[in-house]
C-alpha cells in the first residue's frame, strides 16, 4: 500500500511541475492532502497509531514540503513576469506617447490601411487637414481618394499600387485634396508597407503633411517672376504687392516710401486689398507697425492681436501683420512692403530667402523711383538745350 501511494504521490508531483503552472500546483496540494487523509486511514484500520508510524509519514512531509517549496518558486516567477511583462507595457506606452508628440509636434496626420481587411484609419489631425469630423469617414481608403483632384488622382493610385506591389521602396507623393469648404489643399502623403517574410504587404502606415502654404509661396514666385519680367514702375509695386499677398495668404498687401528725412510719413504706392487694387494713401507712422519697422530696419511680424501692440491697426482692420524694410544701395531705409489680415497669420513664415526676394525687388524699384525723380529735378534746372532726354 505504501508503495501504491509513493508512486500516485510521485506522478502529481512530476506533473505538477511539468506544467509549472500555480493554479495545477494547489489542485497537486489539494491530491497530497487526500492521499495523506487515507494513509492515515490505512494506518489506523492496522492498528498502529500515528506516532509509531512516524517514518511513513515523514516521506509524505517531505514530499509535500517539496512541493510547498516548487510552489513559492513558481508563484516567485509568475511575479517576476508579471513585473517584467508591466515594465515592458509601460516603455511600450512610453514610447507611442513620445512618438504620438513628435508626430503632432511635426503637425502631421497619421493614416493606416489595413490590406487585409480593407479597412483604413485616420487620426484627428488627419481629418482636421481637410476640415472633416470623424463621422465623414467610414474607414475606407475611398474616403481618402474620393477627396483627390481629378488631375491627381490617377498618379496617386498608381505610385500606391506601384508600393504595395514592392516596385518602390517608400510611397511618397504631393497632390490636392478637397477641403470641406470646397477649397483645394496640396499634401505631401509618405508611407512605407509592413510586409511578411514573403514580401507581401499586409498593411501601410503613413503620414501627411499639408504643404498648402509652401506651394502657394512657389507659385506666387513663379507669377512673380513672370510678372516682373518687362514691368517698371507702378506695374511692378502691383505685381509685387498681389504676389505678396497670394505667398502670404493674407488680405492686405501694400508698399510704401519714405516722404521725408528722418522718415515720419510714407506714401504708398500700391496696394493690394480684398482680391483687386485698393486705394493708396499717405499716412503718418507714429503709433503704427510700420513706423517700427522702418524705425529699426527690421522686420516686424505680429501673426495675431496686432491691434493689442498698436491700436492704431485695430482701427484699419489689422489684427495680424508682416512688414519688410527696403533699402538702397547705400543701405539706407528708403521704404517698406508689408501685409495684413483682420485674422491671425500662421506662425511658420516661408523661408527668409523667399521674402527677401519681394523686400529687395520692392527696394530696387524704390531705389530706380527716387533717381528719375533726382534726374528730373536736375533737368529741371538745366536750359531746354542742356537737358539729356532720361532713358
Amino acid at each position: 500500500m505504501s508503495a501504491l501511494l509513493w508512486a500516485s504521490m510521485a506522478a502529481a508531483i512530476a506533473a505538477a511541475t511539468a506544467l509549472g503552472c500555480w493554479l495545477r500546483l494547489r489542485r497537486v496540494m489539494h491530491d497530497l492532502a487526500g492521499i495523506q487523509a487515507r494513509l492515515d486511514t490505512v494506518l489506523v484500520a492496522q492498528g498502529h497509531t500515528l506516532d509509531d508510524n512516524g517514518a511513513q509519514r515523514s516521506v509524505l512531509a517531505r514530499a509535500i514540503d517539496a512541493v510547498l517549496a516548487l510552489e513559492e518558486r513558481t508563484r516567485e516567477q509568475l511575479a517576476g513576469e508579471t513585473t517584467r511583462r508591466e515594465q515592458a507595457e509601460a516603455r511600450l506606452r512610453e514610447s507611442e506617447q513620445r512618438y504620438a508628440l513628435a508626430v503632432r509636434g511635426a503637425n502631421d496626420g497619421m493614416w493606416e490601411w489595413d490590406l487585409t481587411s480593407g479597412g483604413a484609419s485616420f487620426s484627428p489631425r488627419w481629418r482636421s487637414i481637410l476640415g472633416c469630423t470623424e463621422a465623414e469617414f467610414a474607414g475606407r481608403l475611398e474616403d481618402w481618394l474620393e477627396r483627390i483632384h481629378p488631375s491627381d488622382r490617377d498618379r496617386v493610385e498608381r505610385e500606391l499600387d506601384q508600393h504595395v506591389q514592392g516596385r518602390s521602396e517608400r510611397f511618397e507623393t504631393e497632390h490636392r485634396l478637397r477641403h470641406r469648404d470646397g477649397s483645394w489643399r496640396w499634401v505631401l502623403a509618405r508611407a512605407s508597407a509592413v510586409r511578411h517574410a514573403s514580401g507581401k504587404a499586409s498593411r501601410l502606415v503613413g503620414l501627411m503633411t499639408d504643404i498648402s502654404s509652401r506651394k502657394r509661396v512657389q507659385e506666387a514666385l513663379v507669377d512673380l517672376a513672370d510678372g516682373l519680367a518687362s514691368v517698371r514702375g507702378e506695374a511692378c509695386f502691383q505685381v509685387l504687392v498681389r504676389s505678396f499677398a497670394e505667398a502670404l495668404g493674407v488680405r492686405e498687401a501694400f508698399v510704401c516710401e519714405c516722404i521725408d528725412d528722418p522718415a515720419a510719413r510714407v506714401r504708398m504706392l500700391a496696394r493690394w486689398k480684398g482680391g483687386e487694387p485698393a486705394r493708396c494713401v499717405e499716412f503718418d507712422l507714429a503709433g503704427t507697425a510700420c513706423e517700427q519697422v522702418i524705425g529699426t530696419g527690421a522686420p516686424v511680424f505680429w501673426p495675431r492681436d496686432a491691434g493689442s501692440r498698436w491700436p492704431l491697426e485695430r482701427e484699419f482692420g489689422r489684427e495680424a501683420y508682416l512688414g519688410l524694410p527696403c533699402f538702397d544701395s547705400a543701405g539706407r531705409v528708403i521704404g517698406h512692403i508689408a501685409c495684413a489680415d483682420p485674422v491671425s497669420m500662421p506662425e511658420d513664415l516661408p523661408h527668409q530667402a523667399i521674402l527677401k526676394i519681394f523686400a529687395v525687388r520692392a527696394g530696387i524699384e524704390l531705389e530706380r523711383r527716387q533717381l528719375e525723380r533726382d534726374r528730373e529735378a536736375a533737368g529741371l534746372r538745366l536750359s531746354p538745350a542742356q537737358r539729356v532726354p532720361l532713358s
